[in-house]
């Protein structure tokens, strides 16, 4: 027999569990709808940013993110200007060129703590040096003649002294029709037929011959900067924290990534996470330091001036040009 007392407790919780479930939806219909928009399509390179959003990470935030996938015919900053995207994720020339055009937009972060860009060549070639590409053909995407520019000028060439071509790996180097070729090392696959290679292979990055910016820089409309920063230092601590499960997680992490990119081999993803963390592309002395995301202000104005004396950009321009500091300092950080 119910009693009257029972009736009432139950009733009671019914309506303690009605609003509780009230109060979730309500707080989840009230969370921020914001656009991301990737530089690339999802992969390995944006795991942080999709597991921040498949774990929950954003929502954690008050943040409802929708991640637009990236590709060849993609502009960050174009995305970003046009109001498509709240936040998108840009290249360092990307930011440099938008910066010397005026546009009112800017970097606030940077996942990755140093460019990966780096040039492989067939180890019979015996190419050990930039100086050693004098001659020779150098294969690389479209956009990276001011970089491969950069390079040869930090060592005291032009760029007459190679013939720079348009070539995407593996298939010209392996078939001799470059000397040497551009990829990023976390193209695991891309470069698997290369870097297997019972003769062996050479690399020069970037980084490591006087180009040392930092890639996949978090940008943003200078006015949500200035005028919405909470929303971006919830975004980056929210990224922070997807960044640190992946690598503590990284195969987990990667099925995490399939459920955006079925396509995607697991192995060869996993791979690639592990090229990200131990070439210490995410974590790094600066993010021991200072913590998830850092920027370098000075190594920025080096790479603004080195991009200044190859003749890319207007002369004198100065970081703040293209870097707001506001959110990395409001932002709490993990320091690892």
């Amino acid at each position: 027999m119910i009693t009257r007392r029972r009736m009432l407790a139950s009733t009671a919780a019914i309506a303690l569990a009605g609003a509780f479930a009230f109060a979730a939806t309500t707080a989840q219909a009230e969370n921020r709808k914001i656009k991301l928009q990737l530089a690339w399509l999802p992969n390995a390179s944006s795991a942080g940013e999709i597991v921040a959003l498949k774990n929950g990470y954003f929502a954690e935030k008050g943040l409802d993110v929708e991640i637009l996938p990236g590709g060849p015919g993609t502009s960050a900053v174009q995305e970003a200007m046009a109001g498509v995207a709240d936040i998108a994720i840009a290249y360092a020339p990307q930011v440099m060129y938008a910066g010397n055009q005026g546009l009112p937009i800017k970097s606030f972060a940077a996942s990755y703590q140093k460019a990966p860009l780096t040039f492989y060549s067939l180890g019979e070639k015996n190419i050990k040096s930039v100086e050693d590409w004098k001659g020779k053909v150098i294969g690389a995407g479209p956009d990276a003649k001011a970089q491969v520019t950069a390079v040869l000028d930090h060592h005291g060439m032009k760029l007459s002294d190679i013939t720079l071509v348009q070539a995407q790996p593996p298939a010209p180097l392996l078939e001799g029709q470059v000397d040497a070729i551009a990829s990023w090392p976390t193209n695991v696959a891309q470069l698997a037929s290369i870097t297997q290679r019972p003769g062996g292979y050479n690399t020069q990055s970037i980084w490591d011959n006087g180009l040392e910016f930092q890639s996949n820089y978090y940008i943003a409309k200078t006015a949500t900067i200035e005028g919405d920063t909470d929303m971006l230092v919830k975004f980056l601590e929210a990224v922070d924290k997807g960044w640190a499960f992946t690598a503590d997680n990284p195969e987990k992490a990667v099925e995490i990534v399939l459920t955006m990119a079925p396509a995607l081999d697991a192995q060869k993803e996993v791979d690639s996470l592990k090229v990200v963390f131990g070439a210490d592309y995410i974590y790094n002395a600066d993010t021991r330091e200072h913590g998830f995301g850092n920027i370098d202000a000075a190594r920025w104005q080096r790479t603004l001036d080195t991009y200044a004396r190859i003749g890319e950009i207007k002369a004198g321009m100065t970081a703040d040009a293209v870097f707001d500091d506001r959110v990395l300092k409001a932002a709490q950080r993990t320091k690892r």
